[in-house]
């Protein structure tokens, strides 16, 4: 995958820019993380994409489009139960921020849609985890929340968590005129975000058990604007 993300990214440099559309994208990301623990429930939270996308006209049916991007993703997780008539409440926020660079190839199946696919490289920007919790009901009434921001390393003195996301785009687009588009499609995530190290793994399969991983997925939509309108 890295060796077609690295040839994909050379031919967008290479192309000649006669054939070439630049467009401005905005849109929203329904993210999460997809975890091996059986025991977690992560949910989707929701984040903003903006960026800007550089097309480039392979063949009347084909194109090559380079996306960068800032892009919101991460997951959610909260939990609420009642005893003795007060109402308990906690909830975790993961918010996980990059700098995405996605190259895709195109390829159109009609005047105004098309499909793509193609590799993606996300470096970290920031990140943190956010928990609140609160019990009210019965003259309760308790709250009380922090946030810590996300170390990102290999675990030497940081939280582990990998700087680096690699992954998948698939998608389609629908044109709505000569300027203005929809976009749709899923991101997968290929990368473990947890750093292992050869400690970690000895004792994990000391334990027989499968190492922790945890990925990124997102499903999107953006609306973009072609400046230039069509080729």
């Amino acid at each position: 995958m890295k060796k077609i993300f690295t040839i994909l990214t050379v031919v967008a440099l290479t192309t000649t820019v006669s054939f070439a559309q630049f467009s401005a994208k905005a849109g929203l990301n329904m993210a999460n993380i997809v975890s091996n623990n059986d025991d977690a429930d992560n949910g989707m939270k929701l984040g903003m994409i903006i960026g800007g996308n550089y097309a480039m006209e392979l063949s009347d049916a084909m194109s090559l489009d380079v996306s960068v991007a800032f892009k919101q993703s991460g997951t959610k997780e909260s939990d609420e139960e009642t005893s003795g008539g007060v109402t308990y409440k906690a909830s975790q926020t993961v918010a996980l921020n990059y700098l995405d660079i996605s190259p895709s190839l195109s390829f159109n199946v009609s005047d105004a849609m098309s499909l793509s696919v193609g590799p993606y490289l996300a470096f970290a920007m920031s990140g943190n985890v956010k928990s609140e919790w609160s019990a009210k009901g019965n003259g309760v009434d308790e709250s009380e929340s922090d946030s810590e921001a996300i170390d990102f390393g290999d675990g030497d003195d940081d939280d582990g968590i990998k700087a680096m996301d690699f992954g998948l785009n698939i998608g389609a687009s629908y044109s709505i005129n000569d300027a203005m588009s929809v976009s749709a499609g899923y991101a997968l995530g290929l990368t473990n975000l947890i750093y292992i190290d050869d400690d970690m793994k000895d004792a994990y399969d000391a334990m027989d058990e499968d190492l922790p991983s945890i990925k990124n997925s997102g499903i999107f939509l953006t609306f973009g604007y072609t400046f230039g309108g069509g080729y």
